[in-house]
């Protein structure tokens, strides 16, 4: 599976916070940058009606060598190099953002902590803005295209497109500024995957070595695949209860639905139509489980029904009303090593990656001639 950099810096904060628990540093003092990164707006997953726009990024009507580095005016510049040129205040953006973050997660970072987190979000710049130089004209379009998918797919999967606009604002960003750094984004990874992923060859034989190394990752146990329709009794926002009149409206179209189901409408129709479930909505309420998987009501409602079988009940949670079908059986097997050879390639050249990015980071540094200016912060050596 390609994987995304959904954000270079925003990675650092949780790594900072972990207190430089797993992720070890390169000989230079500088991270080693994990390429599955996220931000707290990927994470949305429900539908919307707002179609996003179709204005491409500012850079991506530019042509290659205008690709934007960070740019200064007559304020403090903290690193340089041939065509690059980052400010204290292109970090501190970054890490005010890393900060509310935390804060919004009720979390608070000490002074150390701060100066960690200049000195990494720096070197994160330095190594993001000299990828960038090296785009061609391939990978730009490529970013072009994936960027305006990505977006589209986060706002489609929003609670709603409002929610998804109003995160943006009070994260602080603008949707064309939303919009330059997803492709921005992108265009990373393609250059990434160009120059450093597509040069990792695995053999065959390392692939069936690890399936061999530890047979019990390969055995699954009894599975149940069912499917729900969920009306949630909570705002998707602030995780709190809705007031009483709006869950009784809820649990009147919880009961409407499931006299529709056993009228004969089918379920997955339905789920796609109706349901609040975000994670599962567009595969007709799927779900593929075992045991101790699923919240208590879940498993109850649906392990023992027969193949096919409709719950007759309205099922209540904390969390909304449920409807749910149980679809069939997974008898526990052994995953054969052809059904996995993919994942396990791809789990194995992120490991080199991890190895060959820092490599990779200091020869562009080097080729740059990148120099820390007076002021800057150093890059953490623990």
């Amino acid at each position: 599976m390609r994987l995304l950099i959904a954000s270079l810096w925003m990675w650092l904060l949780p790594m900072v916070l972990a207190q430089n628990g797993s992720t070890p540093p390169s000989a230079t003092g500088r991270p080693v940058p994990k390429l599955v990164l996220t931000n707290s707006l990927d994470a949305f997953t429900a539908p919307a009606a707002r179609p996003p726009s179709t204005t491409p990024p500012a850079a991506a009507a530019s042509t290659i060598d205008k690709v934007p580095t960070v740019s200064t005016n007559a304020e403090s510049v903290w690193a340089e190099g041939d065509g690059i040129r980052i400010t204290a205040s292109a970090v501190g953006a970054k890490v005010s953002r890393a900060v509310a973050e935390a804060a919004a997660a009720g979390r608070s970072l000490s002074d150390r902590d701060l100066n960690v987190l200049r000195g990494r979000t720096l070197d994160t710049l330095i190594f993001v803005q000299l990828v960038l130089r090296r785009a061609d004209q391939g990978d730009t379009n490529r970013a072009l295209f994936e960027s305006k998918s990505r977006i589209e797919s986060m706002i489609k999967s929003a609670p709603s497109p409002e929610v998804f606009f109003r995160t943006l604002a009070q994260a602080g960003l603008t949707e064309e500024t939303f919009r330059q750094e997803k492709f921005e984004e992108a265009l990373t990874v393609n250059i990434i995957d160009r120059e450093v992923k597509n040069r990792i060859r695995i053999p065959d034989s390392d692939i069936q070595g690890y399936y061999d190394s530890d047979d019990t990752r390969w055995k699954k146990p009894d599975q149940v695949k069912a499917a729900q329709i969920f009306f949630a009794t909570i705002n998707p926002e602030t995780r709190e209860k809705l007031p009483a009149d709006a869950i009784e409206a809820k649990r009147k179209k919880a009961e409407e639905a499931l006299a529709q189901l056993k009228a004969g409408t089918n379920f997955a129709t339905l789920a796609k139509q109706v349901s609040d479930d975000p994670t599962s909505r567009e595969r007709g309420g799927e779900y593929v489980f075992q045991k101790g998987q699923m919240f208590p009501e879940f498993e109850k409602a649906v392990w023992d029904l027969k193949p096919g079988t409709l719950h007759t009940q309205v099922v209540s949670t904390q969390f909304g009303f449920h409807l749910f079908k149980k679809l069939d059986d997974v008898p526990a097997r052994v995953i054969p090593m052809a059904e996995v050879a993919d994942q396990i390639r791809e789990m194995m050249i992120q490991r080199e990656m991890e190895v060959r990015i820092p490599e990779y980071g200091d020869r562009l540094r080097a080729e740059a001639r990148v120099k820390l200016l007076p002021g800057a912060p150093q890059p953490f050596q623990p």
